[in-house]
């Protein structure tokens, strides 16, 4: 008896499979290797499909393979052909040969359409925890450019009017709490303002911030039309890890399969704790 999976493109049912009995009732791969590894040994054979329809796993609880491996543990079947991963703990029950297919685990997932440029396409170029720096940076600035103005003595001027006349008894500060934002954001969108810094403590906070403005416009200016022009693929899931933070994707392996083992034998918490088998 030859042990084999019922699966496309390996080992196939014929259309018209009940005009034909026995071995010639499928088609595939599998079915062809198995007929030119008896042409050249020398033995007949009858295919055998697996009952459970599984690869074969050891079941932790009561150490009973089941599906394929199960059938050559057993004695059900004498030889099995099929794309079955070679693992450790199948080695240990039964003899493989050198594989005809060597795959790798790998994530699928639908293609991801391809992103437009939105409404707030512009703030891109930049990570939201950037644009809320800059925002506290922003009023921040404004408001010890005030402190500043409040207490420095070369902020505060007496007015000359237009005849000519000075009113030495009161002094004034352009530099208000709104005078200092207006600054700050004249200073940042890189328009200047009708006013500036008397002090020197002052110019260095806006010299300071000028500095600050000019790095971050820059960077800006360089990804905007990037982010803008070139349609990127975005795609939510890059690696397991990101599964298993997430609960929105249904995801899952095959029963009784090598890559169900793998994840299984995981030390990481992340994958042993949150990984959700959906099977196929």
């Amino acid at each position: 008896l030859l042990s084999v999976l019922q699966e496309a493109p390996y080992v196939m049912l014929k259309k018209n499979a009940d005009l034909f009995v026995d071995n010639e009732r499928y088609e595939g791969y599998c079915v062809d290797l198995a007929a030119e590894i008896a042409k050249h040994c020398g033995f007949k054979y009858q295919l055998k499909i697996v009952g459970d329809g599984k690869y074969g796993a050891r079941d932790a609880e009561t150490k009973i393979w089941n599906g394929m491996v199960g059938e050559l543990v057993y004695g059900k079947a004498d030889i099995a052909v099929a794309p079955l991963t070679i693992t450790l703990v199948r080695e240990e029950v039964i003899d493989f040969s050198k594989p005809f297919m060597s795959l790798g685990i790998s994530i699928m997932i639908k293609k991801p359409q391809k992103s437009k440029p939105g409404v707030f396409s512009f703030l891109d170029p930049l990570a939201y925890e950037i644009w809320m720096c800059i925002v506290f940076a922003y009023i921040g600035v404004s408001v010890v450019l005030f402190l500043v103005s409040r207490f420095s003595p070369y902020e505060w001027h007496t007015e000359e009017y237009e005849d000519g006349q000075i009113q030495t008894n009161e002094s004034t500060n352009e530099f208000g709490i709104f005078n200092s934002l207006w600054f700050s954001l004249g200073a940042f969108m890189r328009q200047g303002c009708d006013i500036s810094p008397r002090s020197l403590s002052g110019r260095i906070v806006g010299g300071v911030w000028w500095f600050f403005t000019l790095i971050i416009i820059s960077s800006y200016t360089a990804n905007l039309a990037a982010f803008l022009t070139v349609e990127r693929m975005v795609s939510p899931i890059e690696s397991a890890e990101d599964l298993a933070k997430q609960t929105e994707i249904a995801y899952g392996t095959l029963d009784s399969g090598s890559t169900k083992e793998f994840f299984r034998r995981r030390k990481k918490i992340t994958l042993q704790k949150k990984l959700i088998w959906v099977f196929f």
